[in-house]
């Protein structure tokens, strides 16, 4: 299962969408972002709550498809 979330925001993150569009429909900030985005932070340590936002967010962007 963490896995598969882990995957699920690798996907998110290696999409077309910007970093701003991202934090602007995540409401996270533009930071956070960029931090996981570039490496900086690991995914694997990610907050429970940073998570689930960017997971519902790539369920929105799928669900909308």
């Amino acid at each position: 299962m963490i896995e598969q979330a882990i995957k699920q925001i690798e996907e998110l993150f290696n999409s077309n969408l910007t970093d701003y569009r991202i934090s602007k429909d995540t409401g996270l900030t533009l930071s956070v972002i960029q931090n996981y985005r570039s490496g900086k932070y690991e995914l694997e340590n990610m907050s429970f709550k940073v998570a689930k936002k960017l997971i519902r967010y790539s369920e929105e962007l799928k669900n909308d498809k």
